[in-house]
């Protein structure tokens, strides 16, 4: 990892004194944060329903997370599966999908916890969707795996629908990652740290929160990833391994300004 940015990150949490090291992102308590965080996140719905509109049948979701893409998913009104290997997320999901503003239509919807490489599912999806950049919590043999999986269920005609995040540009841009601060209600914060490893394909990223309470109290609580920083020359080369075809790509309109997040483009592949 970049040394200098990860000692941002740990100089940060010794000033707030706090001592603990980071959770994982996606434990009970760090899914939580994850889903407020992006609650009002917009970022590639509009040009994943677009492309959803554009299928039929049932559709499966994959790392739906605790539901940001899941909920316009369901406005189409069709049988859902949606795949997570978090209990937590699922957890938070599930309580989502049973109230009518989030599932207006009443659309049917299976829960699955597993990994999003290696899940059991019969074929037939006409619409598989993998967002937010999910592919790069995998490394090459998941994602190889995944691709896999991705063909195996999709039925004739369907697409698989994919975001990803140039790590070309990106490092062009920015070789040393950043730190960000941004309000986060009325009386807390959230600090985001990532440091890059371009040569070994990591990033590693760091959120803190901070709350404030009477008195100028505060308590912090600090969660990690790690992501892989791949190159989508790398991506197509592994998708097109697998049997899958890029049939197009569009630019993805950023919606919030997400620290490592630029450059975002939507895939639709078929078998």
């Amino acid at each position: 990892m970049n040394t200098a940015t990860d000692k941002t990150a740990d100089a940060i949490l010794r000033v707030l004194g706090h001592v603990d090291p980071p959770e994982d992102l996606y434990s009970v308590s760090g899914s939580r944060l994850y889903d407020q965080v992006t609650a009002n996140d917009l970022t590639e719905l509009p040009e994943i329903l677009t492309a959803a509109r554009k299928t039929a049948g049932p559709i499966l979701e994959l790392a739906a997370g605790s539901g940001r893409i899941t909920r316009p998913l369901l406005a189409l009104g069709r049988p859902l599966t949606a795949v997570d290997s978090s209990p937590e997320m699922l957890a938070l999901l599930k309580v989502k999908v049973a109230s009518k503003a989030f599932n207006p239509r009443g659309a049917s919807v299976e829960l699955m916890e597993a990994d999003m490489a290696s899940f059991e599912l019969d074929g037939g999806y006409g619409c598989v969707v993998l967002g937010a950049s999910s592919i790069t919590l995998l490394d090459p043999k998941g994602r190889r795996d995944l691709f896999r999986k991705v063909r195996g269920c999709l039925a004739p005609g369907g697409q698989f629908l994919l975001t990803v995040l140039n790590a070309d540009s990106h490092q062009a841009h920015d070789d040393d990652g950043g730190t960000s601060v941004a309000a986060f209600g009325e009386d807390s914060f959230l600090i985001t740290t990532e440091s890059r490893d371009p040569a070994n394909g990591a990033r590693h990223v760091t959120m803190i929160h901070v709350s404030f309470g009477e008195g100028g109290t505060y308590r912090s609580s600090a969660y990690s990833s790690d992501i892989a920083f791949v190159s989508n020359s790398l991506i197509e080369e592994e998708i097109k391994t697998e049997g899958l075809t890029i049939l197009e790509r569009r630019p993805v309109r950023i919606a919030t300004q997400t620290p490592g997040l630029n450059d975002v483009e939507l895939w639709v592949c078929a078998a």
